[in-house]
């Protein structure tokens, strides 16, 4: 990506995620082509670039939230599994932002000129279109409504009663 080998953001990412010292040589990124792969792109693929980036950080925001003791279902478990299985969640979590400044925001959309990055988000599009129930917890008839319900309720009361009992102690 951007004209970088995958060893260079293998070296790079892997560093930083490990704390190695001496710190990452970020200076490999002055070598890289951001701005190129943009000017070159057309009006549509653009639009894409934008769309699958928009779709991606979606998908990034519900394995977040899994993390966030949001209740397991077969369709998110499917959908973060489509993520495992490619090791895409490093490559996710480094490029999207909750709240991207304009930089940020720029640079992902040029990333997200990139084919294996439009093909990660055409095979969550392709796992959601197969199984479009995510939010339907198993033996539930509410849906999305008794999910919701599920998480704000009782998973997070559990998890902030276990954290209140922890701190009694």
């Amino acid at each position: 990506m951007f004209g970088l080998r995958a060893q260079d953001w293998a070296q790079m990412l892997g560093a930083a995620e490990r704390g190695e010292v001496p710190p990452v040589d970020w200076r490999l990124l002055q070598r890289a082509d951001v701005l190129g792969p943009v000017q070159r792109a057309g009006h549509e693929d653009l639009l894409r670039a934008r769309e699958v980036l928009l779709g991606l950080q979606g998908f990034y925001a519900m394995c977040v939230w899994h993390a966030l003791w949001m209740p397991g279902t077969p369709g998110l478990a499917a959908l973060r599994a489509v993520i495992d299985e490619q090791g895409m969640f490093p490559v996710l979590d480094h490029m999207i932002g909750l709240s991207p400044s304009p930089t940020q925001f720029a640079e992902a959309l040029a990333a997200c000129l990139e084919p294996y990055l439009d093909e990660l988000y055409t095979a969550l599009m392709e796992q959601l279109a197969a199984n479009p129930a995510i939010f339907h917890l198993p033996g539930d008839d509410t849906g999305a409504a008794g999910f919701m319900d599920t998480w704000l309720r009782t998973t997070l009361r559990e998890q902030t009663g276990k954290d209140a009992e922890q701190e009694s102690q």
